[in-house]
């Protein structure tokens, strides 16, 4: 095996170059081709919240731990955790262990600074009050979703999400409230949805959501409609003592890609008007946008 710093050295000019996701990738075939590692954790510690930037490893196995902790800040901990199945493998690893921390003392510095570049980037992409992607990720990665849809032959539901009277709330409460109502209402959306699909927070209380590989219109009306009730069962908490709640409601405006329109301005226009539609038909209700119903509306 070998320990040499040139290698190690070579091996840190492929984290420069690679992203935090990679980059980890990298340090795991490092350790498992010149180590021996077979399983492991990389998680960074920054106070008092733990993120896990790497896993590899059996959820269903009963491992043994050895973990390396290394300071990259002064509230900052990088920690590698090596999974091991029995006493022979944490006996070769001990044996390696002099060799593998000098190796991390240079990667745990790469792969913080992929971690910190990772964290700025997601501050331009990430709405800070409620954790959904913004107009910014919508701008940079959305249209590209149009052009491999148009190429695969697959629909798009883009579904306009509008919280009804919310101004209310911030006339009745305070806009700390507002904030609450847009982070639980994100969250049910989040928790409502498939994982592939991508919750925009797009205006100031208007979230879009876009539905990938939509199997038909109407699929896409039953998963606004669920998005819809399942909201209108959050409560989100006024007063501690007193227990006071606030119940919201929501209407949706869908339209299709590439059924509505073929450009990310047209679609979301469309479903624009398809949200005015539904909010002109009260509270709790979906409406999917059509040229026969929607011509005469003007609304840009």
């Amino acid at each position: 095996m070998q320990y040499s710093c040139e290698l190690i050295m070579n091996e840190n000019n492929k984290l420069k170059i690679s992203d935090l996701d990679k980059s980890a990738l990298n340090i795991f075939e490092y350790l498992n081709i010149h180590h021996g590692v077979n399983a492991i954790k990389i998680d960074v510690y920054k106070e008092d919240k733990k993120e896990n930037i790497f896993s590899f490893f059996d959820k269903e196995a009963d491992y043994l731990k050895i973990s390396l902790d290394f300071y990259e800040s002064i509230n900052t901990i990088i920690r590698f955790t090596f999974l091991l199945n029995n006493e022979n493998e944490a006996k070769d690893l001990s044996e390696h262990l002099e060799n593998i921390k000098m190796a991390l003392q240079v990667f745990s510095q790469s792969l913080y600074n992929k971690y910190i570049e990772k964290a700025i980037n997601n501050l331009t992409l990430i709405d800070p009050i409620t954790g959904s992607y913004n107009r910014n990720y919508l701008n940079n990665y959305v249209r590209n979703l149009l052009s491999l849809s148009t190429r695969e032959e697959k629909k798009i539901a883009f579904v306009k999400i509008g919280i009804d009277q919310f101004k209310a709330v911030i006339d009745e409460f305070d806009y700390e409230m507002g904030d609450k109502v847009l982070k639980a209402l994100a969250d049910s959306l989040k928790n409502s949805l498939r994982e592939s699909d991508i919750v925009i927070k797009i205006s100031n209380d208007e979230f879009l959501v876009i539905l990938l590989n939509i199997l038909s219109d109407t699929n896409a009306v039953m998963i606004a409609e669920k998005l819809i009730s399942n909201f209108s069962n959050e409560k989100v908490l006024v007063n501690e003592e007193s227990q006071q709640v606030l119940m919201k409601t929501i209407c949706g405006g869908i339209s299709i890609f590439p059924d509505n329109a073929t450009t990310i301005d047209e679609i979301i226009k469309k479903s624009d008007i398809a949200l005015y539609e539904a909010r002109n038909k009260g509270r709790n209700k979906v409406f999917l946008f059509n040229d026969e119903e929607t011509n005469k509306i003007e609304l840009f």
